[in-house]
């Protein structure tokens, strides 16, 4: 199976509506891109999965023009964090120490709730990890990034992404394969937001 996490394009408020987030020019022009090298890259997508919110409604609508027929269904749990992820995630005592005793947790447990959030979106695409599909999710950079340090049982772990770059991994024959952090071979140095 592969997994390829997407960000949405670069993104502006418009109005003062509560989903106010749209695609910037150069948001939609990131997204063809991406959109692009898909196609060419990544033959036989079974499904895009895409958060509920408008920048990530867009960044799927313009997918589906390069991956046309491929399924697309809206995960509500993909909602983008509402606080600084950064500011909650666990802490470690010492740089080189791992395991669940050196952790500084903060005081409150948001971190722990959105990331059981997202162990649901990820117990709902992974239903047969050992089939052979791709599926794309288009959702946020917290979001991508806490589905990874899950995977990867690694929550003390800050990973960026900019706009419209993939998370990339692959499972296969008991192990995750992590083929790409923050990936967007198709983004000219310019273009990356």
């Amino acid at each position: 199976m592969r997994l390829i996490l997407v960000r949405h394009g670069q993104a502006e408020r418009v109005g003062d509506e509560p989903d106010n987030l749209h695609l910037t020019e150069l948001g939609k022009r990131q997204v063809e891109r991406l959109g692009e090298w898909l196609a060419r890259n990544e033959p036989g997508i079974d499904s895009i999965t895409c958060s509920p919110l408008r920048r990530a409604r867009e960044t799927t609508s313009i997918l589906n023009r390069y991956l046309p027929g491929t399924p697309i269904r809206v995960d509500d749990d993909l909602r983008e964090t509402t606080q600084d992820l950064l500011l909650k995630l666990p802490r470690l005592v010492h740089p080189s120490d791992s395991g669940p005793h050196y952790y500084v947790m903060p005081s409150d447990n948001y971190y722990q709730r959105f990331a059981e959030q997202m162990r649901r979106v990820l117990n709902r695409l992974i239903e047969n990890p050992s089939s052979i599909q791709t599926k794309i999710v288009v959702c946020h950079g917290g979001s991508a990034g806490t589905m990874v340090r899950m995977l990867l049982n690694c929550h003390h772990l800050n990973i960026w992404m900019n706009n419209a770059a993939m998370h990339y991994l692959t499972w296969q024959e008991g192990l995750w394969d992590l083929r790409g952090i923050n990936y967007a071979p198709y983004l000219p140095e310019n273009m990356l937001t």
